[in-house]
C-alpha cells in the first residue's frame, strides 16, 4: 500500500540551496519531477522581489545546470533545470526508489517535502540511501493513503482528490466559476501555485486513467 510521508529536509540538502542562500528572500515551490534513469529534471516556481539577483545565483549553483525560466507571472516565475548527476541530495534518494515529490516548498531556512513512496520497502530504501549519503531530514508524518482505491485505479494522489474535491464542491469548475483560483488555494492552506499544480496533476492522471486508451 503507498504511504505518504512529510519531510523537513535542511536547505543543504534539497535544491537550489547555493542561489537560496544567496537571495535568501525568495521562495521556491516544486512543480513537479521528471526522472528519467539518473536524469532528474525539475520544474520550479520562484517568488520573490530579486529575479535578477536569483538569476544570477542558478547561473553559478554547482546542483544546477541548464537552467531555463518558462513562463513569468505577476507572482512568480517558472524554471526548468537540470541537476547534476554529482550532487547527492534528497532528490536522487526519491528517484533510486522509484517514489514520488508530491509538494515541495522552501527557501534558505529549509524545506517541506511531501513524498509517496509505493510501498514500505521503497520508504526503507530511501532511509538506507540518505544514511549512506549523509543525507539529513526529519520524518514529520508518515500515514497510509486515505483513499488507495483512487491511488490504485487513476493515480490520484490524496493531495491531488483533496484539490479536486474542494475545487467541485466550491463551484470552482462551474462557467463562470464561483470560486477563484486564489480563494480555492486559502481554502486548502496552500499556496495558488500549489493547488494550481495539483489540480493539473489530478486532471492529468484522471485522463489517463479513464479517457486514453491503447487501440
Amino acid at each position: 500500500m503507498s504511504i505518504l510521508t512529510e519531510f523537513s529536509v535542511p536547505a543543504d540538502d534539497f535544491l537550489l540551496n547555493w542561489s537560496l542562500q544567496s537571495v535568501p528572500e525568495m521562495h521556491v515551490e516544486i512543480e513537479r519531477v521528471v526522472v528519467e534513469s539518473r536524469d532528474v529534471t525539475p520544474f520550479f516556481w520562484a517568488s520573490g522581489s530579486d529575479f535578477e539577483t536569483f538569476e544570477d545565483a542558478l547561473a553559478e549553483d554547482p546542483s544546477v545546470e541548464d537552467v531555463r525560466m518558462l513562463d513569468d507571472h505577476d507572482d512568480g516565475r517558472l524554471y526548468q533545470a537540470n541537476w547534476r548527476q554529482n550532487y547527492q541530495h534528497v532528490t536522487y534518494a526519491v528517484s533510486d526508489t522509484d517514489a514520488t515529490i508530491l509538494d515541495a516548498e522552501g527557501g534558505a531556512d529549509g524545506w517541506s517535502v511531501q513524498i509517496l513512496f509505493p510501498e514500505e520497502d521503497a520508504l526503507q530504501s530511501f532511509q538506507e540511501y540518505a544514511a549512506a549519503n549523509d543525507v539529513s531530514f526529519v520524518l514529520e508524518r508518515l500515514r497510509r493513503s486515505e483513499y488507495p482505491e483512487m491511488l490504485g485505479k487513476y493515480d490520484v494522489t490524496d493531495e491531488q482528490y483533496e484539490a479536486l474535491v474542494a475545487a467541485y464542491k466550491r463551484g470552482y469548475f462551474e462557467v463562470p466559476g464561483e470560486i477563484s483560483l486564489a480563494d480555492l488555494a486559502e481554502a486548502l492552506d496552500i499556496s495558488k501555485n500549489a493547488a494550481s499544480a495539483r489540480l493539473r496533476r489530478g486532471y492529468g492522471n484522471l485522463v489517463e486513467n479513464t479517457l486514453v486508451h491503447d487501440f
